[in-house]
């Protein structure tokens, strides 16, 4: 049987519940509500991936929330709500994607995208996934 951990252990350092709340973000050059990042390498040096968590009750401001910007590296951006409670539009490159369920996009290193928001309903969650220790 597996033992219960409630907060030591040697792998409580790669535990991440207390974001780095940041003001200002590459590519969000907007004045907006703080970003919370989960997973950097400032966090947890041996991390190989950023993460920042968004929980979205309301159309955000500004909203496109970023510039069209790309990655030096792949990122994983998922969208996470109950069906058809909100709707969301992702250009990649020189295609427009709309969304309106739970979905996750791969997006390859290099590829330019953005998020804008066309309705939020109900409670969901933006997460965004780079693959690499730092947002660049």
């Amino acid at each position: 049987m597996m033992k219960r951990k409630t907060g030591t252990g040697k792998y409580q350092r790669y535990i991440v519940q207390d974001p780095k709340i940041i003001t200002s973000y590459k590519y969000h050059p907007f004045e907006q509500e703080p970003f919370q990042i989960y997973m950097s390498g400032e966090q947890v040096p041996e991390a190989t991936a950023f993460a920042d968590v968004f929980w979205r009750t309301k159309l955000p401001t500004p909203n496109p929330t970023c510039e069209i910007h790309a990655h030096p590296a792949p990122q994983i951006l998922m969208f996470v709500g109950e069906a058809g409670t909100f709707e969301v539009e992702v250009p990649l490159n020189d295609e427009v994607y709309v969304f309106d369920r739970t979905t996750v996009i791969w997006i390859p290193a290099g590829v330019r995208h953005n998020v804008h928001y066309l309705r939020i309903d109900a409670p969901m969650m933006e997460s965004g996934i780079l693959l690499q220790p730092t947002y660049e």
